[in-house]
């Protein structure tokens, strides 16, 4: 049994790689399609670039996970926490195997966007977070908070990585009068993209105010959590590990 409002569940079932899939040995094994053999090596190596940036930002020991590179005509047997596969071309991190995998697509959905060289590392390194992240146990946060961390986390892994992220930033489009705390599921795909984009310029900002000390600070007190986590909660969480004057700048943001 989890804690009280734990959103973390142990595992029920365990599934097989589809047939003929090939391995790629690394500090995150890569199981793959042999035509996406070329696209295994990459992603390869956004997945050791964010792996090993994100255990020194975060002072933790990398958990045990693998990365499953999906051929679209195998999505419907990808590993996952439902009975229904996920929507095409949706990334996503499940817990449904052993070890914990990133399931990744040949091809993102064009829901992505903006479509830049720094939209799929980023994407990446966004799902690595959540494994970091749900490799100890975590009560229910509002989602912005749940969403904001790993968004913070591939931003600062792209900082270090010299990825042209203010590029990827300049040309996210805001739209009038949509915010964090505004924002309600369930959303369309569009809107769900538009969440996700201001969480990336919220989290960007906040590491160019206060450096980033605050995701080992907001990771460390979310898995020292014990009861769910509600809107004025997440907010004390975010504004303390931001440090001195954060609150007052979290709520001052446009973003938020």
């Amino acid at each position: 049994m989890g804690r009280a409002g734990s959103a973390v569940a142990a595992p029920e079932r365990r599934e097989a790689t589809p047939p003929g899939y090939e391995r790629l040995d690394a500090e995150v094994p890569v199981l793959y399609a042999p035509r996406l053999a070329g696209k295994a090596g990459e992603l390869s190596g956004y997945l050791a670039q964010g792996y090993r940036t994100l255990g020194r930002i975060l002072s933790v020991e990398p958990p045990g996970i693998i990365a499953y590179l999906m051929a679209d005509e195998d999505w419907g047997e990808a590993p996952r926490d439902n009975a229904n596969p996920y929507p095409p071309g949706l990334p996503y991190f499940t817990r449904s195997v052993e070890p914990p995998a990133l399931v990744l697509p040949g091809d993102l959905s064009p829901v992505f966007r903006p479509r830049t060289a720094a939209t799929l590392p980023l994407t990446v390194w966004h799902e690595l977070a959540h494994a970091f992240l749900l490799g100890r146990e975590v009560v229910r946060t509002p989602s912005w908070l749940g969403e904001l961390v790993p968004q913070a986390a591939s931003a600062a892994v792209a900082r270090r990585s010299g990825l042209p992220l203010e590029e990827h930033l300049s040309r996210i489009e805001r739209e009038p009068g949509f915010t964090l705390r505004g924002f309600r599921g369930p959303a369309g795909a569009g809107d769900q993209m538009s969440f996700q984009n201001l969480l990336l310029l919220l989290g960007a900002a906040a590491l160019e105010e206060f450096g980033e000390g605050f995701l080992q600070n907001i990771f460390h007190d979310l898995w020292e959590e014990d009861e769910i986590v509600d809107g004025e909660r997440a907010e004390e969480l975010l504004g303390d590990a931001l440090g001195q004057g954060g609150r007052e700048w979290l709520v001052s943001r446009p973003e938020f």
